[in-house]
């Protein structure tokens, strides 16, 4: 038997899962520290191999949420109509959702602006010359997505080409949009190349701009919550001079899961943030 979400239920578990997406993402593991310039920098992933790992995860982060079949997606969440933009199939679709109709606090505005200017910039079309595929000898003037070249980079990080159908026929179709008509056997042989092009030049390029806008949501989402943990924090009882605390349960969070979600939303909210805010030189933003 399914079990039934509250609205409100819905949101703290999205919620607690973009923060755990994020920090698994954006933390001092995958890249170099910041020193002490907080804007106008660059940060720079420790390794390729970290950078590797940042591509994969973003790549789930760029995902939709699937089920088996035709069966409810899980948590009762909605399935996005079909639509032209590409992150409407992606986590960013559930964070509008709230950003739209908020349950859990009040403070919606900056996560709704990080929210539509990160899908915004997902959705342009960057100009990369003379992009050279030398392994099916064609060279073009590439326009593409950005959520494109970082999706594709995501999935050959991650699979070898018995997994890589989609992306094949989706190359296809970007060169055929670009004026170059190629079969599948040619985008098979392209992959490498497109690695090599979408993931060492573009995404490593790239990579500290997606950062701050990962961050920003991240710091979005703790301003959304900190009001209500700090208005629902209950102390219960004392230890050796330290508090033990709860937070008031709404009456709407029933389930379990979803109470742990809430729970945890709120006692991070509270905690120091351990990876700090920055922005990224305007020249990362704008170029590819």
């Amino acid at each position: 038997m399914a079990t039934t979400y509250t609205r409100i239920e819905q949101e703290a578990i999205v919620l607690g899962a973009v923060m755990g997406m994020i920090d698994e993402m954006v933390n001092h593991a995958i890249f170099c520290p910041l020193g002490e310039q907080r804007s106008d920098t660059n940060l720079l992933p420790k390794t390729s191999e970290t950078l590797r790992q940042f591509s994969t995860l973003l790549r789930d982060f760029l995902s939709p949420v699937t089920a088996r079949g035709k069966d409810a997606l899980p948590f009762g969440l909605d399935r996005p109509e079909d639509g032209n933009k590409a992150t409407e199939f992606t986590t960013l679709f559930y964070l509008r959702q709230i950003c739209g109709s908020p349950l859990i606090g009040t403070e919606i505005a900056p996560l709704e602006s990080v929210v539509r200017d990160f899908a915004d910039w997902l959705e342009e079309i960057a100009f990369i010359p003379r992009v050279w595929l030398s392994n099916i000898e064609v060279e073009v003037d590439l326009r593409i997505k950005r959520i494109d070249f970082i999706r594709m980079s995501g999935d050959i990080g991650k699979h070898n080409f018995l997994r890589l159908r989609g992306q094949a026929n989706r190359l296809c179709a970007i060169l055929l949009e670009n004026g170059i008509t190629i079969d599948e056997s040619d985008a098979y042989l392209a992959l490498p190349d497109c690695w090599d092009w979408f993931h060492t030049h573009l995404l490593a390029f790239h990579a500290s701009n997606i950062a701050e806008y990962l961050n920003n949501i991240r710091y979005a989402i703790r301003a959304y919550i900190e009001p209500v943990a700090k208005a629902r924090y209950r102390i219960t009882d004392s230890v050796e001079g330290l508090d033990l605390y709860t937070f008031e349960r709404p009456d709407q969070i029933m389930n379990k899961f979803a109470w742990a979600q809430y729970f945890e939303l709120l006692q991070g909210s509270l905690r120091e943030p351990y990876f700090p805010q920055f922005s990224v030189s305007r020249s990362f933003k704008s170029q590819f």
